[in-house]
C-alpha cells in the first residue's frame, strides 16, 4: 500500500472512529464532540509524526548515497591522477646494449671475470 494511501486510510479511520464516538457516546453531545476531537487529534499527530520520521529517514539516506557518490568521484580523480604521474616504464634494453653495459662493468672491476663470462652467457642465451 503505497504512503498517501495509507495516510487516506488513517484519516478516513480516525474519522470513522470519530464519527462513531459521536453516536454512541452516552454523554452529552457537547462532550461526545470533545471526545472526537481528541480522537482526531491523536491521530493527525501520529500521522504527522510518522510523516516526518520518514521524511527524515529518507533525506538521511540520500545524503548518504551523495556522499557514497561523491566518495567515489574523488577516488576515480585521484587514481586518474596518479596513473598520469606516474613514470613512463623503461625501455627494454638491446643485447648490444646489455653487452656493452657488462663490459664497462667488468672493465671497471665491478665484477669477476667468472661473473663476467657467466652474465655473457645468460645474455646470448635469451637470443
Amino acid at each position: 500500500m503505497s504512503f498517501s494511501k495509507k495516510i487516506f486510510s488513517s484519516a478516513t479511520g480516525a474519522l470513522l472512529l470519530a464519527t462513531a464516538m459521536n453516536v454512541s457516546a452516552p454523554a452529552p453531545a457537547a462532550y461526545a464532540d470533545d471526545a472526537g476531537a481528541f480522537v482526531g487529534g491523536i491521530m493527525a499527530a501520529r500521522i504527522g509524526q510518522n510523516m516526518r520520521s520518514r521524511t527524515q529517514a529518507e533525506q538521511q539516506q540520500a545524503q548518504a548515497q551523495q556522499q557514497q557518490a561523491q566518495a567515489a568521484q574523488d577516488q576515480a580523480y585521484y587514481s586518474q591522477q596518479q596513473v598520469q604521474q606516474a613514470p613512463p616504464p623503461p625501455a627494454e634494453q638491446t643485447v648490444e646494449e646489455r653487452l656493452a653495459q657488462l663490459d664497462k662493468l667488468a672493465a671497471g672491476g665491478y665484477i669477476t671475470a667468472d661473473e663476467y663470462k657467466k652474465k655473457k652467457q645468460a645474455i646470448l642465451d635469451e637470443m
